[in-house]
Protein backbone atom coordinates (compact mmCIF):
# COMPACT_ATOMS: atom_id res chain seq x y z
CA UNK A 1 0.00 0.00 0.00
CA UNK A 2 1.41 3.61 -0.68
CA UNK A 3 1.77 5.89 1.89
CA UNK A 4 0.95 9.83 1.76
CA UNK A 5 2.57 12.69 3.30
CA UNK A 6 0.37 13.76 6.04
CA UNK A 7 -0.59 17.22 4.68
CA UNK A 8 -1.61 15.35 1.04
CA UNK A 9 -3.99 12.75 3.17
CA UNK A 10 -5.16 16.08 4.81
CA UNK A 11 -5.84 17.70 1.50
CA UNK A 12 -7.51 14.36 0.03
CA UNK A 13 -9.83 14.31 3.23
CA UNK A 14 -10.64 18.16 2.93
CA UNK A 15 -11.37 17.31 -1.16
CA UNK A 16 -13.40 14.57 -0.26
CA UNK A 17 -15.68 16.29 2.56
CA UNK A 18 -16.75 18.86 0.51
CA UNK A 19 -17.71 16.53 -2.49
CA UNK A 20 -20.05 14.95 0.19
CA UNK A 21 -21.01 18.33 1.23
CA UNK A 22 -22.03 19.10 -3.10
CA UNK A 23 -23.58 15.65 -2.85
CA UNK A 24 -26.07 16.63 0.29
CA UNK A 25 -26.51 20.19 -1.13
CA UNK A 26 -27.93 18.18 -4.93
CA UNK A 27 -30.62 16.30 -2.77
CA UNK A 28 -32.14 20.13 -2.75
CA UNK A 29 -32.52 19.46 -6.83
CA UNK A 30 -35.95 19.24 -8.39
CA UNK A 31 -34.52 17.78 -11.41
CA UNK A 32 -36.10 14.50 -12.65
CA UNK A 33 -33.63 13.24 -14.38
CA UNK A 34 -30.01 13.58 -12.04
CA UNK A 35 -29.50 15.83 -9.01
CA UNK A 36 -26.54 17.81 -8.98
CA UNK A 37 -24.82 19.87 -6.45
CA UNK A 38 -21.79 22.22 -6.24
CA UNK A 39 -19.90 24.44 -3.17
CA UNK A 40 -17.80 27.11 -3.84
CA UNK A 41 -15.17 27.10 -1.34
CA UNK A 42 -12.11 30.09 -0.21
CA UNK A 43 -9.97 29.40 1.91
CA UNK A 44 -11.32 26.63 3.52
CA UNK A 45 -14.79 27.98 3.76
CA UNK A 46 -17.86 27.79 2.00
CA UNK A 47 -19.18 30.51 0.30
CA UNK A 48 -21.91 29.73 -1.96
CA UNK A 49 -23.82 26.46 -2.65
CA UNK A 50 -26.06 25.53 -5.62
CA UNK A 51 -28.16 22.90 -7.18
CA UNK A 52 -29.76 22.46 -10.50
CA UNK A 53 -33.59 22.20 -10.92
CA UNK A 54 -35.97 24.46 -11.83
CA UNK A 55 -37.77 27.47 -9.30
CA UNK A 56 -39.39 26.53 -6.46
CA UNK A 57 -42.83 27.51 -7.94
CA UNK A 58 -42.83 24.05 -9.30
CA UNK A 59 -42.99 20.67 -8.02
CA UNK A 60 -40.12 19.58 -10.61
CA UNK A 61 -38.74 20.46 -14.29
CA UNK A 62 -41.49 17.93 -16.02
CA UNK A 63 -44.19 19.89 -14.21
CA UNK A 64 -42.48 23.00 -15.28
CA UNK A 65 -42.32 21.74 -18.59
CA UNK A 66 -38.42 21.55 -19.52
CA UNK A 67 -38.64 20.01 -23.13
CA UNK A 68 -35.01 18.12 -22.04
CA UNK A 69 -35.95 16.57 -19.34
CA UNK A 70 -39.56 15.38 -20.62
CA UNK A 71 -37.97 14.60 -24.03
CA UNK A 72 -34.49 13.08 -22.80
CA UNK A 73 -31.18 13.68 -24.32
CA UNK A 74 -27.65 12.62 -23.42
CA UNK A 75 -25.09 14.12 -20.54
CA UNK A 76 -23.55 17.08 -22.15
CA UNK A 77 -26.18 18.27 -24.77
CA UNK A 78 -29.10 19.61 -25.86
CA UNK A 79 -28.81 22.13 -22.72
CA UNK A 80 -30.73 24.79 -25.14
CA UNK A 81 -33.75 23.08 -24.60
CA UNK A 82 -33.44 22.39 -20.75
CA UNK A 83 -34.99 25.32 -18.38
CA UNK A 84 -33.58 23.57 -15.30
CA UNK A 85 -30.45 26.04 -13.87
CA UNK A 86 -27.01 23.83 -13.13
CA UNK A 87 -25.67 23.46 -9.86
CA UNK A 88 -22.44 25.75 -10.64
CA UNK A 89 -24.70 28.34 -12.41
CA UNK A 90 -26.91 28.18 -9.22
CA UNK A 91 -23.56 28.56 -6.62
CA UNK A 92 -21.98 31.32 -8.90
CA UNK A 93 -25.08 33.46 -9.11
CA UNK A 94 -26.37 33.01 -5.31
CA UNK A 95 -22.38 34.39 -4.42
CA UNK A 96 -22.86 37.25 -7.10
CA UNK A 97 -26.30 38.13 -5.11
CA UNK A 98 -24.37 38.12 -1.77
CA UNK A 99 -21.92 40.01 -2.94
CA UNK A 100 -19.07 37.51 -2.72
CA UNK A 101 -16.47 37.10 -5.01
CA UNK A 102 -15.63 33.97 -6.28
CA UNK A 103 -11.87 35.38 -7.78
CA UNK A 104 -9.12 32.51 -6.62
CA UNK A 105 -11.74 29.83 -4.76
CA UNK A 106 -12.53 26.18 -5.45
CA UNK A 107 -15.50 24.49 -6.89
CA UNK A 108 -16.77 20.96 -6.17
CA UNK A 109 -19.36 19.14 -7.78
CA UNK A 110 -20.86 16.04 -7.99
CA UNK A 111 -21.14 15.35 -11.66
CA UNK A 112 -18.37 16.85 -14.55
CA UNK A 113 -19.17 19.99 -15.30
CA UNK A 114 -20.60 20.51 -18.71
CA UNK A 115 -18.50 23.27 -20.91
CA UNK A 116 -20.54 25.94 -20.04
CA UNK A 117 -20.81 25.96 -16.63
CA UNK A 118 -16.86 24.85 -17.35
CA UNK A 119 -16.09 28.74 -19.11
CA UNK A 120 -18.78 30.43 -16.08
CA UNK A 121 -16.51 28.93 -13.65
CA UNK A 122 -13.23 30.36 -15.28
CA UNK A 123 -14.81 33.69 -15.61
CA UNK A 124 -16.02 34.20 -12.53
CA UNK A 125 -12.42 33.71 -11.15
CA UNK A 126 -12.92 29.97 -9.96
CA UNK A 127 -9.19 28.65 -10.09
CA UNK A 128 -9.47 24.95 -9.14
CA UNK A 129 -12.53 22.51 -10.26
CA UNK A 130 -12.97 19.24 -8.57
CA UNK A 131 -15.83 16.77 -9.36
CA UNK A 132 -17.13 12.98 -8.79
CA UNK A 133 -19.78 10.77 -10.21
CA UNK A 134 -20.21 9.86 -13.24
CA UNK A 135 -17.49 9.79 -16.41
CA UNK A 136 -18.71 11.07 -19.65
CA UNK A 137 -17.37 12.50 -22.17
CA UNK A 138 -18.57 15.21 -25.15
CA UNK A 139 -17.91 13.61 -29.21
CA UNK A 140 -14.01 13.97 -29.40
CA UNK A 141 -13.93 17.78 -31.21
CA UNK A 142 -16.16 19.07 -28.35
CA UNK A 143 -14.23 16.90 -25.91
CA UNK A 144 -10.86 18.19 -27.45
CA UNK A 145 -12.28 22.52 -26.70
CA UNK A 146 -13.43 20.78 -22.77
CA UNK A 147 -9.84 19.50 -22.50
CA UNK A 148 -8.46 22.62 -23.95
CA UNK A 149 -10.43 24.97 -21.48
CA UNK A 150 -9.71 22.76 -18.14
CA UNK A 151 -6.12 22.60 -18.18
CA UNK A 152 -7.22 26.81 -18.22
CA UNK A 153 -7.53 25.95 -14.13
CA UNK A 154 -4.97 25.58 -11.71
CA UNK A 155 -6.57 22.40 -10.85
CA UNK A 156 -9.40 20.18 -12.57
CA UNK A 157 -9.41 16.36 -10.65
CA UNK A 158 -12.08 13.61 -10.19
CA UNK A 159 -12.30 12.95 -6.58
CA UNK A 160 -13.52 9.77 -5.58
CA UNK A 161 -15.03 9.60 -1.92
CA UNK A 162 -13.02 6.99 -0.03
CA UNK A 163 -14.56 3.93 1.91
CA UNK A 164 -13.95 4.72 5.19
CA UNK A 165 -15.26 3.81 8.53
CA UNK A 166 -15.86 8.08 9.72
CA UNK A 167 -19.10 9.28 9.83
CA UNK A 168 -19.57 11.61 6.82
CA UNK A 169 -19.51 14.72 9.30
CA UNK A 170 -16.29 13.30 10.63
CA UNK A 171 -15.29 13.11 6.93
CA UNK A 172 -16.34 16.52 6.13
CA UNK A 173 -14.33 18.36 9.04
CA UNK A 174 -11.43 16.63 8.83
CA UNK A 175 -8.47 19.37 8.45
CA UNK A 176 -10.80 21.92 7.76
CA UNK A 177 -11.93 23.40 10.87
CA UNK A 178 -9.45 25.80 12.83
CA UNK A 179 -10.14 24.70 16.76
CA UNK A 180 -10.02 28.64 17.73
CA UNK A 181 -12.64 29.77 15.05
CA UNK A 182 -16.13 29.74 15.44
CA UNK A 183 -18.05 27.23 13.62
CA UNK A 184 -19.88 28.44 10.51
CA UNK A 185 -22.94 25.90 9.60
CA UNK A 186 -23.90 28.01 6.23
Amino acid sequence: MRHQSPSKATELRAHEGFIFLAERVAERSNCVRRSVGAVIVRAGQVIAEGWNGVSGDYLDCRTAGCPRCINGGETGSGYENCICIHAEQKAVAAAAQRGIATEDAEIYVNLRPCLQCLAICKAAGIREVYFSGEGWEYPPETEEIYRALTRQFEAFRRIELADTQAAPTERLIVGWIDPGAPLKTK
